[in-house]
Parts: C-alpha cells; sequence; structure tokens
C-alpha cells in the first residue's frame, strides 16, 4: 500500500487595516439595498403579555407569511398593529374612552 501525503491546507491572506475598515462602514449589518420600512409599535416591556392562538386557514397563513416576509416584517407586529388600530375603532363606536 502506497503511503499518501498531505499538504497543509493554505491560509488565506489576513486582511489589511483597510479592508476590515471597510467591511465596518459597509459590510453585514449595514445592508442598504432595501428602503427601512416602518416598525409597528410593540408593546410596552414592563406590561405583562397574553398569548392569542387563532386558527387560519393555511392558504391564508401562507400569504400572510409571504407578504411579511417580502417587505422585510414580523407577522407579529402587524398583527399587534392591526388590532390596536381595530380596537381603536371597536371602542370609539362603543364610546368608550381610554385615559
Amino acid at each position: 500500500m502506497s503511503k499518501k501525503t498531505f499538504s497543509a491546507a493554505p491560509k488565506p491572506k489576513q486582511p489589511t487595516d483597510d479592508q476590515i475598515l471597510a467591511f465596518e462602514r459597509g459590510g453585514a449589518g449595514h445592508d442598504t439595498t432595501r428602503a427601512s420600512k416602518p416598525v409597528a409599535k410593540t408593546a410596552a416591556t414592563d406590561e405583562p403579555t397574553k398569548r392569542l392562538s387563532l386558527d387560519l386557514p393555511a392558504s391564508l397563513h401562507t400569504r400572510f407569511k409571504t407578504a411579511c416576509s417580502a417587505t422585510d416584517r414580523k407577522m407579529v407586529g402587524e398583527l399587534q398593529a392591526y388590532i390596536e388600530a381595530r380596537t381603536k375603532e371597536l371602542e370609539d363606536e362603543a364610546g368608550i374612552t381610554r385615559k
């Protein structure tokens, strides 16, 4: 049986200081290809939360998830914004005032 010899894997070149600075200024975390979207208002962090579960047809869930993903939004944020707006409408209709 013949012996096989393996050479060490080549090491990548160390980046220069200029390359590091260029990456830090425009690299990961600084993407500018998409315009920033408004972030849906979230509940106050000091307020306790409650879980809401609902059943949706699979096709509607898929459409909603796809639309949120395509617009770089979180599903939970969109649902919270909708529930807040709709609750305000219902309170106005019922004559309920909030302090």
